[in-house]
């Protein structure tokens, strides 16, 4: 791992506290991002356990939600919505492996299945896979080109991790463009400073 400079220390928790906070913010998803061929159909009593389930993940009840989750995706396992919210609950629920697998098969049913890749990002990240962190969030960028979490996954990434800070000052720019963030307005100036400070010492 790249060394953090100085520069960067005095927010470092703070970047990778908010990181971790993102991830209760992940968005509880629909249905797949795009179909292949044809949309998924859930029948009446499947919607309503799907429903059902979105509430219980959304209401932090996640042991619950992963049941549903779990039931429906063995009845409709080209749903990426389904594994991703089973995902999502697993995650929660501390079984990262669990969540990682249900992901899988998340982007199998749909490729461009954004919030999937994003949360793969953040477990390979998580794992120290900083080049697979980065294929997730670019495919999910990819696939969803306002996906304004990403972007911010993305900047952490490159600054915290990689050391690129111009290509972190860029998504930091994307994500403060969409989100008027001020915590992220901060992040740019700091890193503005540091990229000043390096061009006058070349």
């Amino acid at each position: 791992m790249p060394l953090i400079k100085p520069a960067l220390v005095k927010y470092f928790l703070a970047a990778a506290l908010c990181s971790l906070a993102a991830c209760s913010q992940l968005p509880v998803s629909n249905a797949p991002a795009v179909p292949v061929v044809a949309a998924v159909q859930l029948n009446a009593l499947q919607q309503q356990q799907f429903t059902e389930g979105k509430a219980l993940l959304i209401a932090g009840q996640y042991s619950a939600a992963q049941n549903i989750f779990s039931a429906l995706a063995t009845q409709q396992s080209s749903f990426a919505g389904i594994w991703y919210n089973l995902a999502l609950s697993q995650w929660h629920s501390g079984d990262a492996a669990s969540a990682q697998s249900s992901l899988q098969q998340a982007v199998h049913a749909s490729a461009a299945h954004s919030a999937s890749h994003n949360l793969l990002g953040i477990l390979a990240r998580q794992q120290g896979n900083f080049r697979q962190a980065e294929r997730h969030f670019q495919r999910a960028l990819q696939a969803q080109p306002d996906y304004a979490l990403a972007h911010k996954n993305l900047a952490f990434l490159y600054e915290l991790y990689l050391g690129q800070p111009l290509a972190a000052h860029y998504h930091y720019q994307q994500y403060y463009a969409m989100t008027q963030d001020e915590q992220a307005k901060a992040w740019l100036a700091l890193l503005e400073q540091q990229l000043d400070q390096e061009a006058a010492n070349e």
